[in-house]
């Protein structure tokens, strides 16, 4: 960070204008004494009609208004951004970023951050929506009822966060295919450990409105007033088959069997709950994303730690994350043995918990291969370990351990 006050407004405007070198700029923050008008303004490049734009977008509490700009119109709206009092300006190339500061003297305070293997080009689409399940531009009614929207039917500013995991979350869903034949059939689905609800609710949009399939969707939790004001919006959008049981993931016993079940930042031992009557019904789809593992954790502090992994333990740290990544590896290695195609992939954390690694499993056939079998039983054996999800399945794992020639365990750790 440059020490010395500078004239920032040459460098910023000189790469914005830049165009397709341009990967976004994005103004935000307020000066000492004085409020800009916007929370935050985003500038990137477009091609509309094969002619190259500038989109700015504003954003404020409740609505955020995108126009394109001409290379002959952009200069002048860059400088009146420039002009507004907004601290901080970030600007992103494709070979490099600008930061710029503003200190409450008003001087700029610059750092210039080139990129080791500088980007081909920037994504110049127009219309980035169209890569979305959900539209900004076209809002879904649910998105209203659970608190998404504005009343304008806009996306509250502070709440893009949210919508963006919500499209997340329905992308990874559309992208494993499970669901693209037998559009006559009725879908099945439990959230476990449903919470503000706001996957459920989409899970049913999803199904219902954009595949257009009969679904029937129920979300477990414990917090009975909480889905009480869930079923009152369930009730206002007339979705009679999206339902509410209050109880715990290991007690809640379904009409039929779900197809698919659902297991988003359940704490601990309710994502092995999850995933064990997942697998017991022979769920086609099981969708994970724990934000904590103690129940490992607590094995791993009372075993001697392999040699090579010393230097980790010895980091309280780097000791917890390594019992996050084994107990979420060995919960993938069950889930393989018990007949899924399983990945563990990114997924958009929550602002309860930092968290952001999914297990999302397609049930493929009824047990795995000798090699999904011995890859666990190596991992499980090196760290001296018993999963609670293993204690949980006991003779169903046991048995397809057996058959691929491993050796039975005893359930203890």
């Amino acid at each position: 960070m440059s020490q010395e006050p500078v004239d920032h407004v040459k460098r910023v405007l000189e790469r914005i204008l830049a165009g397709e070198s341009l990967v976004r700029a994005v103004f935000s923050g307020r000066q000492s004494g004085a409020t800009p008008p916007w929370i935050k303004v985003v500038v990137r490049p477009v091609r509309v009609k094969g002619t190259l734009h500038w989109q700015v977008s504003h954003f404020d509490e409740e609505k955020d208004i995108t126009k394109n700009y001409t290379a002959d119109e952009v200069g002048g709206k860059v400088n009146e951004l420039l002009a507004l009092p907004f601290k901080n300006i970030h600007v992103e190339t494709t070979f490099g970023n600008l930061d710029v500061r503003i200190t409450k003297k008003g001087d700029a305070l610059l750092r210039e951050t080139p990129l080791v293997e500088p980007r081909a080009t920037a994504d110049l689409s127009h219309d980035r929506e169209k890569k979305k399940v959900l539209s900004a531009g076209d809002p879904a009614p649910f998105l209203g009822a659970v608190g998404i929207l504005t009343k304008s039917g806009r996306v509250k500013a502070d709440r893009q966060g949210k919508f963006r995991q919500i499209n997340e979350f329905l992308r990874l869903v559309e992208e494993t295919g499970a669901f693209a034949h037998g559009a006559e059939e009725c879908v099945h689905i439990a959230d476990c450990g449903c919470g503000n609800a706001y996957l459920t609710f989409a899970l049913y949009h999803y199904f219902h409105s954009i595949l257009e399939r009969p679904v029937d969707v129920v979300g477990v939790d414990v917090k009975a007033d909480l889905l009480e004001r869930h079923r009152e919006r369930a009730r206002a959008l007339g979705w009679d088959r999206l339902t509410f049981d209050v109880g715990r993931i290991a007690d809640f016993q379904p009409a039929v069997a779900p197809d698919v079940v659902v297991a988003l930042h359940a704490c601990d031992t309710a994502t092995d709950d999850a995933l064990a009557r997942g697998i017991r019904w022979g769920s086609k789809l099981i969708l994970t994303a724990p934000c904590c593992q103690h129940e490992l954790q607590e094995q791993l502090s009372r075993v001697s730690v392999p040699d090579p992994f010393r230097a980790v333990s010895r980091h309280g740290i780097l000791a917890e994350r390594l019992g996050d990544i084994l107990t979420d590896a060995l919960r993938a290695a069950i889930l393989r043995i018990m007949g899924y195609r399983t990945d563990v992939i990114q997924f958009v954390s929550t602002e309860h918990t930092a968290k952001n690694l999914m297990i999302r499993a397609v049930k493929v056939a009824e047990g795995g291969s000798t090699q999904s079998v011995e890859e666990y039983e190596a991992l499980r054996n090196y760290w001296h370990v018993t999963p609670y999800l293993e204690r949980l399945l006991g003779d169903e794992l046991r048995s397809l351990s057996r058959a691929h020639g491993a050796k039975p365990t005893d359930g203890k750790s």
